[in-house]
């Protein structure tokens, strides 16, 4: 690319000004209003007339989609500025209009549930509503699993500051949390992301003074976070409680895939567990140590000096992008370009990385800390697959655009093969495809085998959280159980707080937040690997499975698009092949290192 690019993001090109924009105020004002408005009209709307019951539709989607994108800046101002108050002034504006609208819905399924048979019917003979037909069927079929809608309201009035509350403000907490860093005999506090970062330093000792530290301020911190989370599983569980639901009820119905086949998935992954093991013992053999410590096991044991420029990185990524499909090529070229991308590395950002969806100007905002390394130029593949995938989605109705967690990582991953598989393919060393081959199966093997593990962990933390408060204590004892059926006897230094780093196990919006990671990457593969076999064919298919994202269930998208049954486990060994494949050529290219 010819010129430098800008490593931080453009959000005032969406809202000019940021927090102080006037268009923002003027937004939250007009959606306080509208909201009222759509309320209005749902009280009185009468299910028979299907005229005023469709541009009832309309108008709620169009809500729907002005409040999200609304409640996606504000994560995007918290990322990059979070000790400042005046922005979680205005998350709190935007929290209560995303209650609102959540009260809105129940209005909905209200009217959905008095319909007839013959107005359902009816209803279904417009074209413009069978686009997102599945959106209201899916609900209709859920309305009997809910309490009474007025208690259903209350629960969302009261999930404003006793869930969704307690969730920011383990953002705040997290957000506030600094680690001493000894550099060159001075101390200096970092933010959780930055001190992160140094968990990749190639000097052991840096690693090991950095992780001890961290370990250090979350031990001091860890009763506060242990609080946190109980809160959180405890009114989950209470809600769950009231509707007689089962503990993963929700979280398969958020991810539109049945317990049938994720327990099919789990099993599959247990018994490739050995593959982990045979891995991390030759990392350990090629870094000179009998075992591993827990910062040691995303360390590549092949390093390479070179640090890309951002620019060298936005170029790997448009030329594999292109090689894919000129439409996704141009799309990469259009974010770099456009500013959408937060990349800097400064103090006062959140730690991680994510993709805000902006469906009302049809555009995304990528947020993450850029090192230099290649693992960070497959971070951004990743987030821009997320980007590509509204992209495709923001053409289609608001109600259809609503995808489960689990399939909204597919196009994240499958951005991520096509990055990282050409630069493996390209390599011209053997060190340097060992090094690619790490990252790949240290990439993999957090969905096959880090994921699933906190799934269990998770699980097991709800059971006993059933009987009263977990102690940090006790959840950190049932992490370690996990970690250790993982690692076997292979680590000698685990985290015992690393729980308190995954934002996903205190996640409002959903349940078990990290198994969907797993089901999106190994869906994944299967759809990557029929883009190998069928070559230029494929491009216009894959976007036709991404479009259908929003109206099939996830085994209705395997057996439509790639003809598979996800209920049978031969689909998730295939799928597991990449990285075990991965693993056998790490294991033989290293022989002659060890």
């Amino acid at each position: 690319m010819e010129k430098v690019l800008d490593e931080t993001w453009n959000l005032d090109s969406l809202y000019p000004g940021g927090k102080s924009s006037d268009e923002l105020n003027g937004l939250i004002v007009r959606l306080k209003h509208d909201l009222c408005v759509l309320q209005d009209q749902a009280a009185m709307v009468d299910p028979a007339d299907i005229h005023s019951l469709v541009a009832l539709f309309e108008a709620v989607q169009m809500f729907q989609i002005e409040s999200f994108e609304l409640d996606e800046y504000m994560v995007c101002l918290y990322a990059v500025n979070v000790d400042d108050p005046g922005v979680a002034h205005l998350a709190e504006e935007s929290e209560l209009i995303k209650a609102g609208f959540e009260s809105l819905e129940l209005d909905i399924d209200r009217i959905i549930g008095q319909m007839t048979d013959a107005q359902w019917h009816t209803l279904f003979e417009r074209d413009d509503v069978k686009a997102y037909q599945f959106y209201l069927e899916e609900r209709k079929q859920t309305i009997e699993d809910k309490l009474p809608v007025d208690m259903e309201k209350m629960i969302s009035t009261l999930s404003v500051n006793g869930f969704t509350g307690w969730e920011d403000y383990y953002e705040q907490m997290m957000g506030n949390l600094r680690i001493p860093i000894e550099q060159d005999g001075e101390t200096e506090e970092l933010s959780i992301g930055q001190a992160m970062s140094y968990l990749f330093s190639n000097d052991r000792e840096t690693r090991k003074k950095t992780a001890r530290s961290i370990v250090k301020v979350c031990e001091n911190q860890a009763d506060d976070f242990a609080a946190v989370l109980n809160r959180i599983s405890g009114f989950r569980l209470d809600v769950y409680r009231q509707r007689g639901w089962k503990l993963l009820k929700e979280a398969m119905k958020a991810n539109r895939i049945e317990e049938e086949t994720v327990q099919t998935m789990v099993s599959a992954i247990k018994e490739n567990t050995g593959v982990a093991q045979s891995f991390y013992k030759r990392k350990a053999e090629l870094m000179g140590m009998e075992k591993l410590s827990w910062f040691d096991t995303e360390m590549p044991s092949f390093t390479s000096e070179n640090k890309l420029l951002y620019d060298e990185a936005a170029d790997i990524i448009i030329t594999q992008f292109h090689n894919f499909s000129k439409k996704l090529g141009d799309f990469a070229e259009k974010a770099f370009r456009e500013g959408w991308i937060e990349a800097e590395n400064r103090k006062g950002k959140m730690h991680g990385g994510f993709c805000a969806n902006m469906p009302v100007a049809k555009e995304s905002r990528i947020f993450m800390t850029y090192n230099g390394s290649y693992q960070d130029v497959v971070t951004i593949a990743h987030e821009l697959g997320h980007a590509y995938h509204n992209h495709i989605l923001h053409d289609e109705p608001a109600f259809a655009q609503q995808v489960s967690t689990s399939v909204a990582e597919t196009a994240s991953t499958f951005a991520e093969n096509l990055v990282l598989d050409a630069a493996i393919d390209n390599a011209e060393t053997d060190e340097e495809k060992i090094g690619l081959l790490e990252m790949k199966i240290t990439n993999g093997l957090k969905y096959q085998a880090e994921v699933p593990s906190l799934f269990l962990f998770e699980q097991k933390m709800y059971e006993k959280r059933k009987a009263g408060p977990v102690t940090a204590d006790e959840i950190s004892k049932l992490l370690g159980s996990e970690m250790n059926n993982l690692y076997g006897d292979l680590i000698d230094e685990n985290n015992p707080y690393s729980w308190m780093t995954v934002p996903q196990l205190f996640s409002t919006e959903l349940a078990f937040y990290n198994v969907p990671y797993t089901i999106g990457y190994l869906f994944s593969n299967g759809i990557y690997a029929l883009a190998k076999e069928q070559g230029d064919a494929f491009p216009e298919k894959y976007d036709a499975l991404l479009r259908d994202t929003g109206r099939m269930t996830v085994e209705e998208l395997a057996r439509h698009h790639l003809g598979k049954d996800i209920k049978v486990r031969a689909f998730w060994e295939t799928s597991l092949q990449p990285v075990i494949h991965a693993v056998n050529e790490y294991l033989d290219l290293t022989k002659q290192f060890v």
